[in-house]
């Protein structure tokens, strides 16, 4: 199954519901139409919560809405492209890995580049890509340490947003990564979705100390969706094609074969530190080879994007042209983006 959050045009509040033939339907709906009623189908946060049993009772509704989709009104389902799509799920917390190796590689390789020379960052950026690139080894009886940052609660987002460019970045960037949506100790996968990263490259190094702060929590900057799919229509997550487009012509390509951990190492460590809460999203790292930060091929303002993994959707948004005259980069500047500076 594929689960959305999502908004019809017309209405304010976030709906729960299922895709079914390329539309949308709520659960209240179906509900209503099969005169059953489950108090966890209401929300997601109910849903999470009472796993596995929400799961039965959502796919029960989600097979009599396929078999009975013809005798629906008009006004109780909505074509894909008639509703904003809201994060699928409503987060808790979100915190992203960076399980992900050569994504790091590649990632140091270009930021020694521009960085290297500059006596502030180097040694920083030396001694993070050591520690990033180098798998530790725990203290006997420890678990495996897996770094990751706490993500802004504030700039969650779902699919098809219009992200805004912050006047101190020239090099704004997307990190497509599959991203884990726990439920609670009974079911602990919950599904699968895509996590957007968005991030500002020439202000990162710096913020190795410190927290990434600029370079992270932008508004907009952390897209989820567009669907939560269950496992049994993810099969292997780990084996997922991924594919970016810009303006409609293929620029990235990768896959999540290179993750190097799995859910369950996630939950096992993160329940080293606190008890995990339904609703906690977990990126596993950036897709290596599917960003700008990989190439040095960065995406220009207004550009049109779409993250596509195999069995999970497109997720979308657009990069907005700059409303005010850029500050000045760190990096040099690539001529497609000149024109938003001062002369």
């Amino acid at each position: 199954m594929k689960l959305v959050r999502f908004v019809e045009k017309k209405s304010v509040d976030p709906v729960f519901g299922v895709v079914i033939n390329k539309h949308v339907v709520s659960f209240s709906v179906l509900q209503s139409r099969t005169g059953t009623s489950h108090t966890y189908l209401s929300n997601s946060r109910a849903y999470l919560k009472n796993l596995p049993q929400s799961e039965q009772a959502a796919r029960e509704m989600f097979e009599w809405g396929r078999e009975h989709f013809q005798e629906l009104e008009e006004n109780e389902f909505f074509a894909l492209d008639r509703v904003c799509l809201m994060a699928p799920v409503e987060v808790t917390a979100l915190f992203d890995f960076g399980l992900t190796p050569r994504h790091l590689q590649n990632s140091a390789e270009t930021m020694i580049k521009y960085d290297l020379d500059d006596p502030k960052v180097a040694q920083v950026l030396q001694a993070a890509g050591q520690l990033l690139t180098e798998k530790p080894t725990p203290p006997p009886g420890q678990p495996e340490p897996l770094l990751y940052y706490k993500c802004n609660m504030n700039s969650i987002v779902g699919d098809n947003q219009k992200i805004a460019w912050p006047r101190y970045t020239s090099r704004l960037d997307i990190e497509p990564e599959l991203a884990v949506i726990y439920g609670n100790p009974n079911q602990p996968i919950a599904g699968f979705c895509i996590f957007n990263d968005v991030s500002a490259r020439d202000v990162q190094t710096p913020e190795f100390i410190g927290g990434f702060c600029r370079s992270k929590d932008m508004a907009q900057g952390n897209q989820i969706g567009p669907y939560l799919v269950t496992i049994d229509e993810v099969d292997n997550p780990y084996q997922l094609e991924v594919s970016v487009t810009v303006d409609g012509a293929i620029k990235y390509q990768g896959s999540t074969s290179e993750i190097s951990h799995r859910a369950d190492d996630i939950f096992a460590y993160m329940e080293t530190i606190s008890p995990l809460q339904p609703g906690n999203a977990f990126g596993f790292g950036t897709i290596p080879d599917c960003t700008g930060l990989d190439h040095d091929k960065f995406i220009d303002p207004g550009a049109r994007i779409e993250i596509t993994f195999e069995k999970l959707g497109t997720l979308r948004c657009q990069f907005s042209e700059p409303e005010d005259t850029l500050f000045p980069s760190r990096w040099p500047l690539r001529e497609s983006i000149k024109k938003y500076h001062a002369e």
